[in-house]
């Protein structure tokens, strides 16, 4: 839910135009490793870190954030060779 008042709109534009942006550059650097014959690897967080964001750089979130990336690369995390859908 966005609140109706112009920075609220806004906000959430752009918001969702840097997350579009970044997952579009993962999809380019897929489509130019296939083009080139070379391997894509890709660690992602996945869906299932299910915690909740409840601000912007929320200190317990972005430490649970890192807690969960240093753990699966501890256990071996198996990368991804194509972006998720």
């Amino acid at each position: 839910m966005v609140e109706r008042r112009t920075l609220g709109i806004t906000g959430r534009a752009i918001s969702t135009m840097i997350a579009a942006s970044g997952y579009n550059d993962v999809v380019r650097m897929d489509n130019n490793t296939q083009r080139d014959g070379i391997g894509f690897n890709l660690a992602f967080i996945g869906a299932d870190f299910d915690r909740d964001l409840p601000a912007p750089f929320d200190q317990g979130f972005m430490r649970a954030l890192f807690d969960d990336g240093y753990e699966r690369g501890r256990r071996g995390y198996p990368w991804a060779h194509r972006p998720p859908i």
